[in-house]
C-alpha cells in the first residue's frame, strides 16, 4: 500500500522548480471526484503560497441534477476551508444531446482559456490516472488506430485553442485509481462519487467495469502490461524521423504539432483534433498518405517537399470558369471536374436513364461549346418557345444542396444545359440526325 508522504514526495519531484516556488500560478481542474481531490491537496502541500498561486475551476453541468449540485457543495466546502480562490460556472447540458462528451469538453477549454488569459498563465492540472490512461489506449484500438493511439494520455502536453496555448500537467498518471481512492479514505480527504460511472452505455465505463476487470482474471497485472506497451509506443514513436521539406530530421510528433497548429492558424477554427487526425498528419509525414480530409472540409496534401492546406469549400468560387469544351475528348475544368464529349455516328434511340449525361443534337458537333459558371439572368428554353429562369429551376429542386456553384454549357451565349441538372430542348436529338454529341461529366477523375 502507497504511503502519503512518500507518493507526495515523488510527485514532487517531478514538477517544475517554478511552480513549487510559487514563481508561476497555475490551474486546478476540480470535478469533487477522488482524483481532483488528491491532486488539489498534493499541490496545496506543496507549492509555496499555494493560496495565492493555485486557481480552482470548478464546472456544473447539470447531468447529475442534485449530484452535480453535491459535487459542487464540496467543491466550496473543500476551497472555504483551504482558503482557496474558486472559479465556479454552470453550464446546462442535456444527457439526451448528442456529442455531450465532445461538448463538454469544449466548455472545460473555453473555461482554462478564460482563466489562462485572467491569471496570465497558462498552466493547467488535471486528475488523470493510470487507468484513464490504458482505457484510452484501449479505446483507440478498439477504433482502429495506429501505432500513435498507443501512447495514450500524455503526463504533459500543449493544447492550442482558440489561438491560446494551454500546458496541460497531470501528475497523477502512474498511479491507479484504486490507490488514489484507498490514500483519500485513509488520510480523511472526502470526495464525490460519479454514479454515472455505472453505466455501461459509455465505451469508456464498459470497458471499466467489465472489460479490463476480465483482462485482469487472466492477467493480474494487466494494467501495467499496457502501460509498459504505451512506453514502448513512445520510444518508437520519437525514433520516426520525416525525410523531405522543412520537416526533415524533425521527429514525428514535432512534425505532427507544426501542421496542427499551421491547420488552426489557415482555417481559423475552434475544432479540438482528435487522435485520427494526427494520425492522417503522420501519414503524410511518413508519406504513406498524399492528401488526407480535415474537419471543416479542408484538405492537407503533399507537393512535392510541400505540404499545403486546401479550403475545399472555396475550390469553386475562387475560380473564374470559362472554358472551351474539347469535341471529342476530355477538358478538365478544375480539380475534380472533368467533362467528357464524343461523337456518336448512325444513332439509336437513346434512353436517357444518367443524369450525368446528355445527347445533344449534330448541329452541336462543330459549334464551340463552353462551360461556364451560373449567372444572374441565366435562361433556358424549358418548354417549346418558353424560356425559364435557371435561378427558378434550382430553387425549385430540393435535392440541389450547393446551388451557387452551379455551372452551365452554353454555345452562342445559349444555355443548352443546367450540368447535370436539366438540358436545354433546343438541344435535343432529332430523329434526322446522323450524328449526336454525347456531353458528359465526372466528378473526381483519377
Amino acid at each position: 500500500m502507497l504511503n502519503l508522504t512518500d507518493t507526495y514526495k515523488n510527485l514532487k519531484s517531478k514538477l517544475p522548480k517554478d511552480i513549487l516556488s510559487g514563481k508561476r500560478k497555475i490551474i486546478v481542474g476540480f470535478s469533487g471526484g477522488p482524483d481532483s481531490r488528491f491532486l488539489l491537496d498534493f499541490l496545496f502541500s506543496s507549492i509555496s503560497n499555494s493560496k495565492e498561486n493555485i486557481i480552482v475551476a470548478h464546472i456544473n453541468y447539470k447531468l447529475r441534477f442534485s449530484e452535480s449540485d453535491h459535487d459542487e457543495n464540496l467543491v466550496k466546502k473543500v476551497c472555504k476551508k483551504n482558503n482557496l480562490n474558486l472559479e465556479n460556472f454552470t453550464y446546462e447540458l442535456s444527457k439526451n444531446s448528442k456529442g455531450i462528451q465532445e461538448k463538454a469538453r469544449n466548455l472545460r477549454l473555453k473555461v482554462f482559456k478564460k482563466l489562462s488569459e485572467k491569471y496570465k498563465t497558462q498552466t493547467i492540472f488535471l486528475g488523470h490516472n493510470l487507468n484513464d490512461h490504458v482505457e484510452t489506449i484501449l479505446l483507440n484500438v478498439i477504433r482502429g488506430s495506429g501505432i500513435k493511439g498507443l501512447e495514450g494520455i500524455k503526463n504533459t502536453n500543449k493544447i492550442k485553442f482558440e489561438e491560446k496555448e494551454l500546458l496541460i500537467y497531470r501528475p497523477l498518471i502512474d498511479l491507479k485509481k484504486s490507490e488514489i481512492k484507498s490514500m483519500c479514505d485513509l488520510n480523511g480527504l472526502k470526495y464525490s462519487v460519479d454514479s454515472s460511472n455505472d453505466e455501461n452505455k459509455y465505451s469508456r465505463n464498459l470497458l471499466r467495469n467489465k472489460i479490463i476487470p476480465e483482462m485482469e482474471k487472466i492477467n493480474s497485472n494487466f494494467i501495467e502490461s499496457i502501460n509498459n506497451l504505451s512506453s514502448v509506443a513512445k520510444k518508437e514513436n520519437i525514433k520516426k524521423k520525416i525525410k523531405f521539406g522543412k520537416f526533415k530530421n524533425l521527429n514525428l510528433n514535432h512534425g505532427v504539432k507544426i501542421l496542427s497548429d499551421e491547420y488552426r492558424n489557415y482555417y481559423h477554427t475552434e475544432v479540438f483534433l482528435e487522435k485520427i487526425h494526427h494520425e492522417m498528419f503522420e501519414k503524410i509525414l511518413l508519406e504513406k498518405s498524399f492528401s488526407e480530409n480535415l474537419p471543416g472540409n479542408i484538405k492537407v496534401y503533399r507537393r512535392n517537399e510541400e505540404i499545403l492546406f486546401k479550403n475545399l469549400n472555396n475550390c469553386q468560387k475562387t475560380q473564374t470558369i470559362n472554358k472551351r469544351i474539347n469535341i471529342p475528348g476530355k477538358t478538365l475544368v478544375f480539380d475534380n471536374f472533368q467533362i467528357l464529349t464524343r461523337v456518336i455516328n448512325k444513332p439509336e434511340n437513346f434512353v436517357h436513364k444518367n443524369k450525368n449525361i446528355i445527347y445533344m443534337n449534330e448541329k452541336f458537333v462543330n459549334e464551340t461549346l463552353f462551360v461556364r459558371e451560373r449567372r444572374n439572368g441565366d435562361k433556358i428554353n424549358s418548354l417549346p418557345k418558353t424560356q425559364t429562369r435557371v435561378k427558378k429551376i434550382l430553387s425549385n429542386d430540393k435535392s440541389i444542396i450547393n446551388k451557387k456553384n452551379t455551372l452551365i454549357l452554353e454555345s452562342k451565349k445559349e444555355v443548352l444545359w443546367i450540368i447535370g441538372i436539366k438540358q436545354s430542348i433546343s438541344s435535343y436529338v432529332d430523329k434526322k440526325n446522323k450524328k449526336v454529341l454525347e456531353v458528359g461529366f465526372l466528378k473526381n477523375p483519377i
